[in-house]
């Protein structure tokens, strides 16, 4: 129970920090405010959900390149242009995907060349392979003429089945993660457990030079197998 209270005490300056008021952060034009939530937050953990939301809203961005890449084709079945097409495509375009689609479409409405505008997306810090693989495809199908409808048909087609192959490896790398996970905790958990049957183990582990050394190591290499087991789980899909 005494390294429990030694655990508290050494927790609670950082606890305390982020407990502090922080200065509110200065607006940016067209940023959406800070919700409650986000300004409850210590600093470091709100720039991981920030970094979060970015990413959770490019994938779904990703998600939908290719339902637009279809209706982009069909607008070139019907007779359109390429830009007229992209413009109405952009028309019906669902959240994220009109974020960044409206200025673009409206760019083009009022004159600006479709080459400069598909590179200024593809050039976004925002951007990803995929909105780069769509912008590159467009300005090719913009050079080359001809039958291009069948040619973004088939762009679309190849997001559609990288995005299945990247949710086949995705689940199946589940159960890497899931083994990675309960080996990096089992040395905790058993620790605590060992702590709690035998008491005197524990204060010789968190009390000597000998057992605090032991048990900084060990954190240590648990800690390295975790991240050496994350990394390969990672590069596996």
């Amino acid at each position: 129970m005494k390294s429990w209270w030694v655990g508290l005490g050494a927790a609670s300056p950082f606890l305390l920090v982020g407990a502090l008021p922080r200065p509110a952060p200065r607006s940016t034009p067209g940023a959406a405010a800070p919700t409650p939530l986000l300004r409850a937050m210590p600093e470091p953990l709100e720039r991981c959900w920030a970094r979060l939301q970015r990413r959770t809203t490019a994938a779904r961005r990703d998600g939908q390149l290719p339902e637009l890449l279809e209706r982009i084709a069909s607008g070139l079945r019907a007779g359109l242009a390429l830009g007229p097409a992209l413009m109405e495509a952009a028309q019906g375009a669902p959240h994220p995907l009109a974020i960044e689609l409206t200025p673009l479409a409206l760019a083009l409405r009022h004159g600006a060349p479709l080459e400069a505008e598909l590179e200024r997306w593809a050039t976004t810090p925002s951007s990803s392979p995929d909105v780069r693989l769509v912008a590159a495809s467009l300005d090719l199908a913009r050079q080359a003429g001809g039958s291009t409808s069948r040619a973004v048909d088939r762009v679309a087609a190849t997001l559609r089945e990288r995005r299945e192959l990247q949710a086949e490896a995705r689940a199946l790398a589940t159960q890497a993660r899931a083994s990675a996970g309960v080996l990096a905790v089992a040395p905790v958990v058993f620790t605590a457990l060992v702590a709690t049957i035998e008491p005197g183990a524990a204060a010789v582990l968190f009390t000597t030079p000998l057992g605090v050394g032991c048990l900084v190591a060990g954190a240590g290499l648990d800690a390295l197998g975790a991240a050496w087991m994350g990394r390969i789980v990672r590069s596996a899909w």
